[in-house]
């Protein structure tokens, strides 16, 4: 008997969705009309959540590259390479020589590097690097501490970092990006050769792998030209912007932050009870922010692609009341020959969700072309959904079909047979 049942609920349900297919395809025009919000607020989710999910993957994975022992002190928040709020811009930067005194002074700290920012632009020019006939303009220049490769786990294709004698001797040698060394000196390495930066003949002494995290690009870390802090001070007296990245002892970042924070505070004799004139973060913090922008972005996209949908809904609504008075006689013969009025509310719940279905489907398909063709304009871009986006697209859709169509469906479900039969 149970058998029986699944068997003729499932026929039943085969029989309306066989009706709303076919009413579907005698109505091509009117079905694309009807779907078109339906597609657009997909597509729309779709490719923000693609967006999002791929950005947010490669900033995790280009913090983590950094280290996630390490906690990274900046005179302002935010990125070191933008100007910093209005609140911040006057505070004094760090200096280079309070690595040591962390590094001494902190009991939960192993090692502090540092990175001084040189301006890409001294006088009314922009710094370039020139090697023969090749030149770069796309680089950034900063001063390394030869400990730094060390504290952020960087990887080297050849060469080697700086030494103590060569920060000291404020040598003109230099560690180039993996994308700088390929505009300088195409496919040969790059160890060994000399080129001019900013009027000055530099000794390329290591060159690094490529590194993996990107911003829809390349890696920012593959186009900086490295050289000593002490040869950056002596060269770039403009230099200033320092960022010190404290690196942990395993185990222990928790008890560092705290150290590193009360002797930045001793350091820039910060009073007691005054907030501190520095900032510091660590992978993990920055990953967090951008989850929240990321968050706050896509409840934003969501709200437009609401109206979307409701656009769509409405349309589908439309079409479901014009299909119901136009096959008023048929619904009045199915019923006058048995149908139940369940089969026939599920006739038409079918045809809404399919409408909106096929809209979800095809939103969906559309945004991974879009996807598929801004990768080829931008490789690194993601043009794989995820899978979640997918299924919330295709599901949400038939949600919204269901609902708007569910007031046309029930009104045909409860009418009068021999009126129905009756109608012109």
């Amino acid at each position: 008997m149970k058998q029986t049942v699944t068997e003729s609920v499932t026929s039943e349900l085969r029989e309306a969705a066989s009706l709303a297919v076919e009413s579907i395809r005698s109505q091509p025009a009117r079905s694309t009309l009807a779907i078109i919000g339906v597609v657009i607020g997909i597509v729309t989710v779709v490719l923000v959540s693609s967006t999002l999910v791929g950005l947010r993957n490669s900033v995790a994975q280009l913090f983590r590259e950094l280290g996630t022992d390490n906690i990274f002190a900046f005179h302002v928040s935010g990125e070191p390479y933008s100007a910093g709020s209005s609140t911040e811009i006057n505070r004094p930067t760090l200096k280079p020589e309070f690595a040591a005194r962390i590094s001494e002074l902190g009991p939960s700290i192993r090692d502090v590097g540092i990175e001084v920012i040189v301006p890409a632009v001294t006088g009314t020019r922009a710094i370039t690097a020139r090697a023969g006939s090749n030149e770069s303009d796309s680089l950034l220049i900063e001063g390394i501490s030869p400990n730094f490769y060390d504290v952020v786990g960087a990887e080297f294709a050849s060469g080697r970092p700086f030494t103590d004698y060569e920060e000291r001797a404020r040598a003109q040698v230099a560690v180039l990006g993996s994308s700088v060394a390929r505009a300088l000196f195409g496919q040969q390495s790059s160890v060994g050769q000399s080129f001019l930066l900013g009027g000055d003949r530099y000794y390329v002494v290591g060159e690094l792998l490529p590194r993996k995290g990107t911003f829809f690009g390349e890696n920012r870390n593959d186009t900086v030209v490295a050289i000593p802090v002490n040869t950056a001070k002596l060269k770039f007296p403009d230099a200033r912007n320092t960022i010190l990245y404290i690196r942990a002892l395993p185990g222990q970042r928790a008890s560092a932050l705290e150290e590193a924070q009360t002797i930045l505070r001793l350091l820039r004799n910060v009073p007691i009870g005054e907030p501190d004139n520095f900032s510091l973060s660590t992978a993990d913090q920055i990953i967090a922010s951008f989850d929240r922008i990321g968050v706050q972005i896509f409840i934003a996209t969501v709200a437009l692609a609401a109206v979307s949908l409701l656009i769509g809904g409405i349309g589908i609504a439309n079409v479901m009341i014009i299909s119901v008075t136009e096959r008023t006689r048929e619904i009045g013969v199915r019923l006058a020959i048995g149908a139940k009025r369940q089969e026939v509310l599920r006739q038409f719940l079918f045809e809404a969700a399919l409408l909106a279905g096929a809209g979800g489907a095809a939103g969906v398909m559309l945004a991974s072309l879009l996807g598929v063709l801004a990768s080829l304009v931008a490789p690194t871009f993601p043009a794989t959904p995820p899978l979640w986006a997918v299924v919330a697209g295709v599901t949400t859709s038939v949600v919204v079909g269901v609902a708007a169509g569910y007031l046309p469906a029930r009104r045909a479900a409860g009418m009068d047979p021999v009126e129905a039969l009756r109608y012109e």
